[in-house]
């Protein structure tokens, strides 16, 4: 059970040995900072300081892993790219998967849930296999905790705060069960309102504490930051100045969405080495069933598209605290641009095929959807 309750009852009885850690995401902050009218910095060191107060030994960003994700998926997409011209190059070597464009984000799980239980392989195909940031901070956390506390894998209880619900049901697929060490990467996930209605209001603490997000990757402190390109991640402009790193391309990309239908439907055409990418956002429903429709009639002709269940995208999220009026989410996305940046991060080769995974048809029957979500 993905609970308040699970949580406190892990806390005082059946994990109480146990040592905690907390993953914080960029949308909760902004959400949580407005509803305190601060910033977002404020915000962080605020959260930060209630969870180690309240007994958690390590507190990380989930900006972290969506460094990660960007990093990943521009590689993924150049050997979409490749592997249409059956060309090898030192690329493919470090990241040995690709998919058929468009690619897909697979970040969002209430549209991957939407994916596996109403699409095939037509659509399936095109799907991002590069893990959602949760679930890369889910692969590397408690690896990271155990080496640095000298404890088993399994005796780390690591909980994220999310600004969606289906972050729950992200956390429980097998998938992202340890096989190695038979637990979950991810024990708990907390929506914003339920983290906020936890921890009540977070008031400044005199307590003299480490107000800095842990790194995971590094022994260094993780800035407060969030990632440029928008609320939900910057999946797609972040993945073109990857492939601008890729490439060494001097100077900045210039990269301007243009709305078409909606507010929720933008997209870019942008040219980094003489190669022209043209990538979209599209939030919501019924954007994303019209882009399934063109897929499906082999009509869409995007290399890359960051796809979103919610309205709006992530700062809308169904698990962040209630809104009275729309002009609030726009002041939520005033706190997160805020303290938005383009610096790159991880430069360094990872072991990737940690962060894959892959999605497929769940068959429609009662009995398969409880299994996989």
């Amino acid at each position: 059970s993905q609970s308040v309750g699970t949580l406190q009852r892990a806390r005082t009885e059946t994990h109480k040995s146990h040592t905690f850690v907390a993953t914080l995401s960029p949308q909760s902050v902004s959400s949580i900072a407005h509803k305190l009218g601060i910033g977002y910095e404020d915000a962080c060191k605020r959260l930060i300081s209630t969870l180690r107060c309240d007994g958690y030994k390590y507190v990380f960003c989930s900006v972290e892993g969506s460094e990660v994700c960007h990093q990943l998926s521009a590689e993924e997409l150049l050997n979409s790219d490749l592997q249409k011209q059956g060309t090898d190059t030192e690329t493919t070597k470090t990241l040995k998967t690709s998919v058929q464009k468009p690619v897909l984000a697979s970040a969002c799980p209430g549209w991957i849930c939407y994916a596996e239980k109403t699409q095939g392989a037509a659509v399936l195909d095109h799907v991002s296999r590069v893990r959602s940031p949760q679930s890369v901070m889910g692969s590397l956390v408690k690896s990271a905790v155990s080496k640095r506390e000298m404890i088993p894998y399994s005796q780390v209880y690591h909980v994220t705060i999310m600004p969606c619900y289906d972050k729950k049901l992200e956390a429980s697929r097998a998938d992202f069960l340890s096989k190695e060490h038979d637990c979950p990467e991810t024990d708990l996930v907390l929506s914003t309102a339920e983290s906020f209605d936890l921890w009540g209001v977070v008031e400044p603490t005199e307590v003299s504490v480490n107000q800095c997000f842990d790194s995971v990757l590094t022994d260094d402190s993780f800035p407060f930051e969030t990632p440029s390109g928008g609320g939900s991640g910057g999946f797609a402009e972040r993945i073109l100045y990857h492939i601008s790193r890729s490439f060494n391309c001097p100077g900045q990309l210039d990269i301007t969405f243009k709305q078409l239908r909606n507010k929720d439907l933008l997209e870019a055409v942008v040219k980094i080495n003489d190669t022209e990418y043209r990538v979209a956002k599209a939030y919501g429903f019924r954007n994303i069933q019209n882009i399934i429709q063109k897929i499906k009639h082999k009509k869409c002709n995007y290399d890359y598209i960051e796809l979103m269940a919610c309205p709006s995208g992530c700062l809308n999220g169904g698990g962040q605290i209630k809104l009275e009026d729309s002009s609030e989410l726009t002041a939520i996305t005033a706190v997160y641009s805020s303290a938005s940046s383009e610096k790159l991060k991880p430069a360094k080769t990872l072991e990737s095929e940690i962060f894959l995974t892959s999605y497929k048809a769940v068959e429609k029957t009662a009995s398969a959807l409880s299994s996989q979500w």
